[in-house]
C-alpha cells in the first residue's frame, strides 16, 4: 500500500494497532457490494467497527454506513488493512465463489451468505431529474458502457434495440457519463447526473437494460426489473436471480479462458482482439427486445 497521506482530521482521531481499515478497490458496483457485505457484519456483529481508506467515489455510498466509524487514511504503523480486491484470487464461479460471496468472506462471514445490497440513506426525489426529463407511461432506462470494452455490445446493436422499443412507443433513456458516447435516438442524460441522482433514474425508470456494470448492482439494489448482457464475463459470478440474463455465445471463442480474470489484468481496458468475432457482437437485439418487452 502507497505511504498513508497525513489527513488533518486525525488529530481530533485515536487511532489503536488492531484498528480495522478497509482499503476498497473497484468500481461502484463493487462499492454496492462492499456496502452490502458491511451491512451483513454489523447486523451479525453490532460491535465490529471499520476505518475507511478514504477515497471519493466510495464515500459517496458508505458515508454514514453502520458498520464505518472513520474515513481517512490510516497512519503508518496499521497492519489490519482488508482489500476488497476479491478477484485476485483463485478463478471465480458459482455458489461460494460469487463475487458478493468472496467479499463476505473477507470479512469474515459464514458464506453462502443472502446477498442483498444497501445504502445507508434513502433515494429521494430528484425535482431536477423529475422536470427535465419528459417521461412516459413506460420509461426504459439503457446503459451500454462498461469501463472495460470487452463487456460492451457494439453500437449498432444498441441503436437497433432502441428503434425497436421506439416503434413500440417505449420512452428510452441513456445514463452514464458525459464521456459515453450517446445512441442515436434516445433521450441523453450522459453527464447530468451524480451517483445519487443516477440511483434516482434507475428507481424512476420501468426497466434497464444494461452491460455488466454499476447500473446493473443498482438496480438490484433499488429492485429495478433488469435485463442484462453478458459475455467475457458471467451472471453465474456476478449476476442477480431476479434479473433476467441474456449470455452472449463462447463457443467459437478461442480466447475465452484468456479474456478476463486475475491472470490477464491487462486486457480489462483493451477491446476484444476477435473484432467481429467479439462474443457481445452476437448477441441478437430483437431478442434483447422481446425478452424486454415481456418484463413491462
Amino acid at each position: 500500500m502507497p505511504t498513508p497521506i497525513t489527513d488533518p482530521n486525525a488529530i481530533h482521531v485515536k487511532h489503536r494497532e488492531d484498528d480495522l481499515w478497509i482499503n476498497p478497490v473497484g468500481g461502484l458496483g463493487d462499492v454496492l457490494m462492499l456496502s452490502g457485505v458491511l451491512k451483513l457484519v454489523h447486523d451479525q456483529f453490532p460491535d465490529r467497527r471499520y476505518k475507511l481508506v478514504r477515497r471519493t467515489k466510495y464515500s459517496t455510498f458508505l458515508k454514514g454506513h453502520p458498520a464505518i466509524d472513520y474515513i481517512g487514511y490510516p497512519p503508518a504503523t496499521s497492519k489490519n488493512i482488508i482489500t476488497t480486491d476479491y478477484w485476485s484470487e483463485w478463478p471465480m464461479g458459482g455458489g461460494k465463489d460469487r463475487a458478493f460471496q468472496r467479499l463476505a468472506a473477507r470479512f469474515g462471514l459464514e458464506t453462502p451468505v443472502k446477498e442483498e445490497l444497501y445504502v445507508p440513506f434513502e433515494i429521494e426525489k430528484d425535482s431536477f431529474l423529475e422536470r427535465a426529463v419528459p417521461w412516459e407511461l413506460k420509461n426504459i432506462l439503457i446503459a451500454p458502457f462498461s469501463d472495460s470494452p470487452r463487456k460492451m455490445m457494439p453500437f449498432e446493436a444498441w441503436e437497433r434495440l432502441v428503434w425497436l422499443l421506439k416503434e413500440d412507443n417505449y420512452f428510452v433513456l441513456q445514463g452514464g457519463r458525459s464521456m459515453e458516447i450517446p445512441i442515436r435516438g434516445v433521450y441523453s442524460v450522459l453527464g447530468a447526473t451524480d451517483p445519487i441522482q443516477m440511483l434516482y433514474l434507475i428507481k424512476k425508470c420501468n426497466l434497464v437494460i444494461t452491460a455488466d456494470n454499476f447500473v446493473m448492482h443498482a438496480a438490484k439494489l433499488l429492485g429495478t426489473p433488469a435485463v442484462v448482457l453478458w459475455g467475457p464475463t458471467q451472471r453465474i459470478v456476478y449476476g442477480y436471480e431476479n434479473h433476467s440474463h441474456i449470455e452472449a455465445p463462447l463457443d467459437h471463442c478461442e480466447l475465452k479462458d484468456k479474456c478476463l480474470g486475475p491472470h490477464v489484468a491487462e486486457n480489462y481496458s483493451k477491446p476484444c482482439p476477435l473484432e467481429a468475432e467479439h462474443c457481445m457482437n452476437k448477441i441478437d437485439p430483437e431478442k434483447i427486445y422481446h425478452l424486454a418487452v415481456s418484463k413491462l
